[in-house]
C-alpha cells in the first residue's frame, strides 16, 4: 500500500540546512523550493507603511513622514516605495562608482 506525504518548502529547506550532503538531491527533486522570489515584502520592514518616524522626517527637513513610504495598495502593494511628488523632485542616477543613487530636493 502506497502512502502519500505532503511536504512544505520550509520542511525541504530545513532538511537541506541540517544535511548539506542531501542539499543537491533535494534541489534536484524540489527545485522550486530553492528559487527565490523576484521581489521583497517591503511591508515587513516596519509596523506600518512609514519608513521614517515623524520626528526623523522633521529633523531631516521634510514637512512630514509621507515623503517616502512603502506602497500599501494596488499593483505595487508591498513591492515598491511611494515617493511624494507634490513638493519634492526625485532623481535617479549612477555615481562615480556606478552605484545607483536616489536624490531628493524641494521643487
Amino acid at each position: 500500500m502506497s502512502e502519500e506525504y505532503k511536504i512544505t518548502k520550509e520542511a525541504i529547506l530545513k532538511m537541506a540546512a541540517k544535511c548539506p550532503e542531501a542539499k543537491e538531491a533535494l534541489k534536484a527533486g524540489f527545485p522550486q523550493a530553492f528559487e527565490r522570489g523576484k521581489t521583497f515584502d517591503l511591508l515587513k520592514l516596519k509596523d506600518s507603511a512609514f519608513i521614517f518616524s515623524p520626528e526623523e522626517a522633521l529633523a531631516a527637513g521634510f514637512t512630514d513622514n509621507y515623503f517616502m513610504k512603502v506602497r500599501t495598495g494596488g499593483t505595487y502593494k508591498g513591492i515598491a516605495f511611494y515617493l511624494e511628488e507634490n513638493y519634492l523632485k526625485w532623481d535617479f542616477f549612477h555615481d562615480s562608482h556606478n552605484s545607483p543613487c536616489l536624490t531628493v530636493e524641494r521643487k
